[in-house]
């Protein structure tokens, strides 16, 4: 999928990286460029444009001044050449140019020197998600997986997929061009895949892999795993959102368990329970109590119980920091947008939004769009244009 795995030593611009985006259009009649309209059409998703015609309004609304810098010319581009445009691009082409400009974006952030070494390493979220407005009649909804870092919440590449069911297959295509030495992947049962195990560590990289019912004999034989005799690793409380919630981890080395029976899993190290019990604040709520296994290719030595019950619980950051914001603050589901490249290309757009204002310390996505609504030169800033 992509060639390049490195990491230049300074943050590439959105503008170079979008010159790398090739014109899928004959030269012939050409007026507006693949980067203008991609800007024009980056910054009107920064402002809350969620269509084709919604980028189109923006451009009509924001002024010759903005549109002198974006290169959009003396005539404005129109919805339909919009639309075309961005139809007809190459996904992968388009995934591959924001990829490259958020790893350098995240590669160039300074790195707080009193975090310990162990807790610096860089942790991404694995996960899909279906586009069901681009669902008509016989033809499917566009599925993408997904991977966000888990700190920062910067979405780093993305991939499409026929169906959830393709999922699987696509990991190798979608972790191809990430560097994945030393990197810890968190992904649910549903990647936790003796292949996807192999293939991270052969590229250098850890999983934290939950385990459920599609892996039947794996989750009976972490079940069978004496808990009781090791005991509560680490316990923690916490109250908001209307309810109060402890979580209880326990964690066993697998180098020490009595019942090896072969290979585990592929390159496991540690066994992983969880135990969450919650209960609503309301008067008379009774505890609701849930029990979660995972395993991990990282030691005792590299990940502390602490760690790990952290890096579970973050796993659903790309549920909450990303495919929820994407519902919500976008209304991607209700997207009607279904030909050729365009829900892809489309969903690309809004995760260039996302990471920009993520890389800018944003917690409320939903605000800061309005704020970049009401003033077309804040979109420009968000994206060092200007």
């Amino acid at each position: 999928m992509r060639a390049d795995t490195g990491v230049e030593s300074t943050a590439l611009s959105l503008l170079d990286a979008l010159a790398q985006i090739p014109d899928p259009r004959a030269a012939r009649g050409v007026r507006h460029g693949v980067i203008a309209v991609l800007l024009v059409s980056a910054c009107a998703v920064l402002a809350g444009a969620r269509s084709f015609v919604a980028i189109a309004e923006y451009v009509h609304d924001t002024g010759r001044t903005v549109l002198d810098l974006l290169g959009a010319g003396p005539v404005a581009p129109h919805e339909s050449t919009i639309r075309r445009l961005l139809q007809q691009l190459d996904p992968t082409a388009v995934e591959d140019a924001l990829h490259r400009w958020a790893t350098t974006q995240l590669a160039t952030r300074p790195t707080d020197p009193g975090i310990p070494a162990r807790e610096r390493r860089p942790v991404w979220a694995l996960d899909g998600k279906s586009l069901r407005g681009a669902r008509h009649g016989e033809q499917r909804s566009t599925h993408l997986v997904s991977v966000i870092d888990q700190t920062s919440g910067v979405v780093l590449t993305q991939v499409a997929v026929d169906s959830k069911s393709g999922e699987l297959a696509a990991v190798p295509e979608l972790l191809a061009g990430l560097d994945l030495r030393g990197v810890l992947v968190t992904a649910d049962a549903l990647h936790t895949q003796r292949s996807h195990a192999r293939y991270l560590h052969e590229r250098g990289g850890h999983y934290l892999m939950t385990v459920k019912a599609n892996q039947p004999t794996l989750l009976a034989r972490l079940r069978a795993l004496p808990w009781k005799m090791i005991g509560p690793a680490a316990r923690q409380r916490a109250r908001g959102h209307g309810r109060v919630e402890t979580r209880t981890i326990s964690v066993l080395s697998l180098q020490r368990c009595p019942d090896r029976g072969g290979e585990f899993f592929p390159h496991a190290a540690q066994a992983i329970r969880l135990i969450r019990r919650r209960r609503p604040l309301r008067p008379g709520a009774r505890w609701k109590t849930v029990t979660v296994y995972a395993i991990t290719s990282l030691t005792a030595f590299q990940a502390d119980p602490i760690l790990l019950a952290r890096w579970i619980r973050g796993h659903w950051n790309i549920e909450n920091r990303l495919h929820w914001v994407r519902d919500v603050s976008f209304d991607e589901d209700r997207s009607q947008t279904r030909t050729a490249a365009g829900p892809q290309v489309m969903a690309a757009l809004r995760n260039l939004a996302i990471t920009a204002l993520r890389l800018t310390g944003t917690t409320n996505i939903a605000a800061v769009l309005r704020h970049h609504a009401r003033d077309a030169h804040r979109p420009l800033t968000t994206y060092k244009i200007i």
